[in-house]
Protein backbone atom coordinates (compact mmCIF):
# COMPACT_ATOMS: atom_id res chain seq x y z
CA UNK A 1 0.00 0.00 0.00
CA UNK A 2 1.29 3.23 -0.66
CA UNK A 3 2.25 5.56 1.64
CA UNK A 4 0.77 8.93 2.41
CA UNK A 5 2.42 12.07 1.43
CA UNK A 6 4.72 13.55 4.03
CA UNK A 7 5.76 17.08 4.84
CA UNK A 8 5.32 19.40 7.83
CA UNK A 9 1.84 20.60 9.49
CA UNK A 10 1.38 23.83 9.18
CA UNK A 11 1.95 25.83 12.06
CA UNK A 12 3.11 29.32 13.31
CA UNK A 13 6.27 30.60 12.58
CA UNK A 14 8.55 29.62 15.37
CA UNK A 15 6.90 26.53 16.58
CA UNK A 16 8.55 24.10 14.27
CA UNK A 17 11.73 23.72 11.88
CA UNK A 18 10.97 23.58 8.23
CA UNK A 19 13.48 21.58 7.38
CA UNK A 20 12.84 17.74 6.58
CA UNK A 21 15.91 16.66 9.36
CA UNK A 22 13.85 14.81 12.03
CA UNK A 23 10.45 13.92 10.20
CA UNK A 24 9.43 10.91 11.33
CA UNK A 25 8.94 7.99 8.84
CA UNK A 26 5.57 6.62 8.02
CA UNK A 27 6.52 3.07 8.88
CA UNK A 28 6.82 4.43 12.45
CA UNK A 29 4.24 5.98 12.84
CA UNK A 30 2.18 3.11 11.25
CA UNK A 31 3.97 1.04 13.77
CA UNK A 32 2.63 3.38 16.58
CA UNK A 33 -0.73 3.27 14.85
CA UNK A 34 -1.13 -0.53 15.37
CA UNK A 35 0.24 -0.91 18.91
CA UNK A 36 -1.09 1.65 20.49
CA UNK A 37 -3.75 0.52 23.06
CA UNK A 38 -6.12 3.45 23.53
CA UNK A 39 -7.19 5.88 20.69
CA UNK A 40 -9.41 8.92 21.97
CA UNK A 41 -12.36 9.68 19.25
CA UNK A 42 -13.83 12.95 18.82
CA UNK A 43 -17.90 13.70 17.08
CA UNK A 44 -20.09 16.50 16.54
CA UNK A 45 -23.56 16.04 18.06
CA UNK A 46 -26.28 17.38 16.58
CA UNK A 47 -26.35 21.11 18.60
CA UNK A 48 -22.79 21.39 17.33
CA UNK A 49 -20.88 20.26 20.69
CA UNK A 50 -17.97 18.33 20.93
CA UNK A 51 -18.41 14.91 22.55
CA UNK A 52 -14.98 13.05 23.00
CA UNK A 53 -14.58 8.99 24.45
CA UNK A 54 -11.75 6.78 24.85
CA UNK A 55 -11.93 3.84 22.39
CA UNK A 56 -9.77 0.00 21.50
CA UNK A 57 -9.32 0.50 17.95
CA UNK A 58 -7.16 -1.64 15.58
CA UNK A 59 -4.88 -0.14 12.43
CA UNK A 60 -5.06 -2.44 9.33
CA UNK A 61 -4.49 -1.02 5.60
CA UNK A 62 -4.12 2.23 6.61
CA UNK A 63 -7.66 2.56 8.32
CA UNK A 64 -8.67 2.70 11.77
CA UNK A 65 -11.39 -0.26 12.78
CA UNK A 66 -13.28 0.36 16.10
CA UNK A 67 -16.26 -1.52 17.67
CA UNK A 68 -19.54 -0.11 19.08
CA UNK A 69 -23.21 0.08 19.75
CA UNK A 70 -24.93 1.84 17.26
CA UNK A 71 -27.02 3.93 20.28
CA UNK A 72 -24.35 5.36 21.33
CA UNK A 73 -24.13 9.35 21.93
CA UNK A 74 -20.56 9.32 19.26
CA UNK A 75 -22.35 6.33 17.14
CA UNK A 76 -25.56 8.50 16.34
CA UNK A 77 -22.88 11.68 16.12
CA UNK A 78 -21.21 9.61 13.48
CA UNK A 79 -24.78 8.15 11.62
CA UNK A 80 -25.64 11.86 11.02
CA UNK A 81 -22.35 13.02 10.37
CA UNK A 82 -19.23 11.36 9.66
CA UNK A 83 -16.53 13.37 10.18
CA UNK A 84 -13.97 11.91 13.22
CA UNK A 85 -10.95 13.19 14.57
CA UNK A 86 -8.49 10.49 16.33
CA UNK A 87 -5.68 10.38 18.34
CA UNK A 88 -3.58 8.26 20.64
CA UNK A 89 -0.32 8.14 22.58
CA UNK A 90 2.13 5.59 23.87
CA UNK A 91 4.78 7.00 25.82
CA UNK A 92 6.54 10.56 24.00
CA UNK A 93 4.67 9.00 20.85
CA UNK A 94 1.52 10.63 19.96
CA UNK A 95 -0.98 10.72 16.95
CA UNK A 96 -3.59 13.08 15.70
CA UNK A 97 -5.94 12.98 13.00
CA UNK A 98 -9.00 13.83 10.72
CA UNK A 99 -11.15 11.41 8.80
CA UNK A 100 -14.38 9.95 7.74
CA UNK A 101 -16.24 7.08 9.57
CA UNK A 102 -18.48 4.47 7.80
CA UNK A 103 -20.43 1.63 8.70
CA UNK A 104 -19.51 -1.72 7.22
CA UNK A 105 -21.92 -4.06 7.63
CA UNK A 106 -21.54 -8.07 7.39
CA UNK A 107 -17.70 -7.68 7.01
CA UNK A 108 -16.51 -9.59 4.73
CA UNK A 109 -14.80 -12.66 5.76
CA UNK A 110 -11.16 -11.95 4.81
CA UNK A 111 -11.42 -8.76 6.65
CA UNK A 112 -13.75 -9.87 9.67
CA UNK A 113 -10.73 -12.68 9.90
CA UNK A 114 -8.00 -9.95 10.06
CA UNK A 115 -9.49 -7.62 12.48
CA UNK A 116 -10.55 -10.13 15.08
CA UNK A 117 -6.47 -11.22 14.88
CA UNK A 118 -5.70 -7.88 15.23
CA UNK A 119 -7.95 -7.53 18.12
CA UNK A 120 -6.74 -10.80 19.60
CA UNK A 121 -3.17 -9.82 19.28
CA UNK A 122 -3.42 -6.08 20.64
CA UNK A 123 -6.24 -7.13 23.60
CA UNK A 124 -6.10 -10.58 24.31
CA UNK A 125 -2.68 -10.85 26.57
CA UNK A 126 -3.75 -8.13 29.28
CA UNK A 127 -7.55 -7.95 28.71
CA UNK A 128 -8.44 -11.37 27.60
CA UNK A 129 -10.19 -10.73 24.49
CA UNK A 130 -10.26 -12.16 21.64
CA UNK A 131 -13.29 -11.57 19.11
CA UNK A 132 -14.10 -14.23 16.54
CA UNK A 133 -14.42 -13.14 12.97
CA UNK A 134 -17.97 -14.20 13.10
CA UNK A 135 -18.93 -11.04 15.42
CA UNK A 136 -17.67 -8.92 12.61
CA UNK A 137 -19.61 -10.99 9.65
CA UNK A 138 -22.87 -10.94 11.43
CA UNK A 139 -22.81 -7.51 12.87
CA UNK A 140 -21.24 -4.34 12.00
CA UNK A 141 -17.82 -2.25 12.12
CA UNK A 142 -16.47 1.09 12.18
CA UNK A 143 -13.95 2.34 9.68
CA UNK A 144 -12.17 5.78 9.52
CA UNK A 145 -10.65 6.35 6.60
CA UNK A 146 -8.08 9.08 7.43
CA UNK A 147 -7.52 12.25 5.31
CA UNK A 148 -4.34 13.21 7.63
CA UNK A 149 -2.39 11.70 10.39
CA UNK A 150 0.41 14.50 12.17
CA UNK A 151 2.48 12.81 14.50
CA UNK A 152 5.63 13.90 16.94
CA UNK A 153 8.01 12.90 19.51
CA UNK A 154 7.11 14.70 22.41
CA UNK A 155 10.32 15.59 23.68
CA UNK A 156 11.45 16.20 19.80
CA UNK A 157 8.04 18.15 19.18
CA UNK A 158 9.70 21.12 17.10
CA UNK A 159 11.80 18.74 14.80
CA UNK A 160 9.78 15.73 15.01
CA UNK A 161 5.70 16.84 13.88
CA UNK A 162 5.18 15.50 10.63
CA UNK A 163 2.09 15.27 8.25
CA UNK A 164 0.73 12.42 6.75
CA UNK A 165 -1.80 13.40 4.01
CA UNK A 166 -3.80 10.15 2.03
CA UNK A 167 -4.77 10.25 -1.27
CA UNK A 168 -8.35 11.34 -2.27
CA UNK A 169 -8.03 13.59 0.47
Amino acid sequence: MKAPARDRPKLPKGYITTEPKGMLTWSAVEKLLRTAPYFWIATTGDDGRPHLIQTWAVWLDQQLFFEGSERTRWARNLARDGRISFGMQSRHDAAYGDGTTDVIRAVPVALARRIAAQYGTKYGPVFKYRPTAEQYTSSHIFRVRPEKVIAFDVKKFNSSATRFTFSGA
